[in-house]
């Protein structure tokens, strides 16, 4: 099964940036032509949509009407429009389970918030700054 993350980053980010912070933390991490792999296990796809991109204008636009769907967070929406970049994450677990690929790809998103402050968005559960919701999403499709 795959699940979709993005990280609204409030600052330009790049995969190269990703990839040496996650070498930094993990030597056996890297990023291939877009697959994210840890050791042998590759663990998903990683997509970086920098601002004013076709890309990134369709991922902020719809994640902003889903927010505003949700009747979410007055702050959500300004941060959201403020960002510089747009980590997209497809993480695969189907041959390992939800819960040990997850384990597997925490520290991207401690390296994803030491390049740049900014928002994630769970498909299914919502918006969060860190651990914190800020927006449920669990009831808008």
């Amino acid at each position: 099964m795959n699940y979709f993350i993005r990280y609204f980053a409030d600052r330009p980010i790049t995969s190269k940036a990703i990839h040496q912070a996650l070498q930094a933390f993990d030597p056996t991490f890297k990023i291939d032509l877009g697959e994210l792999v840890r050791g042998e296990t590759a663990l998903g796809q990683v997509e970086v949509n920098m601002a004013k991109g076709d890309m990134f204008e369709d991922d902020l636009r719809q994640t902003v009407r889903l927010v505003q769907q949700a009747g979410g967070s007055p702050k959500a929406v300004p941060r959201l429009m403020a960002s510089q970049a747009i980590v997209v994450v497809c993480v695969d677990w189907q041959a390992r389970g939800q819960e040990a690929t997850m384990d597997l790809i925490a520290p991207l998103w401690s390296v994803l918030n030491q390049l740049s402050p900014g928002l994630s968005q769970w498909d299914g559960n919502g918006i969060f700054d860190g651990s914190t919701q800020v927006v449920d999403l669990r009831a808008v499709s």
